[in-house]
């Protein structure tokens, strides 16, 4: 598996985010808009991490997200780990229920990037 850049690694976090409580919910997907928007000004090509993703079997979300957030992190500085943190709480309370395993992802990035 190859390194990614930090904005299909922070995508691929933000759709892991969205799916692992298992409801997509259509206000999470608007927070994945908004960040590709951000992200991706003259459009991008996500069909690799769409192909990645959609072949990811749930169980292992754990460790896709791991290595995305390695990635996220060796192509990123601190501000840009902070405003991503940003995007992904907003993911987490778009549908206006924290579920556990939302809070497991989040807590983690806060541990794997060493932001208190």
């Amino acid at each position: 598996m190859s390194r990614k850049n930090k904005d299909v690694a922070g995508y691929e976090i933000l759709y892991i985010l969205a799916m692992v409580d298992g409801d997509f919910d259509p206000r999470e997907g608007q927070v994945i808009v908004d960040y590709v928007t951000e992200n991706f000004p003259l459009g991008g090509n996500l069909e690799a991490a769409m192909e990645e993703l959609s072949s990811t079997n749930r169980d292992d979300y754990p460790i896709l997200f791991q290595k995305c957030a390695e990635d996220f992190y060796a192509d990123s500085n601190e501000q840009e780990r902070i405003d991503f943190l940003k995007f992904a709480l907003k993911m987490v309370k778009a549908d206006e229920k924290i579920d556990s395993d939302e809070d497991w992802i989040i807590n983690k990035l806060y541990q794997f990037w060493d932001i208190s």
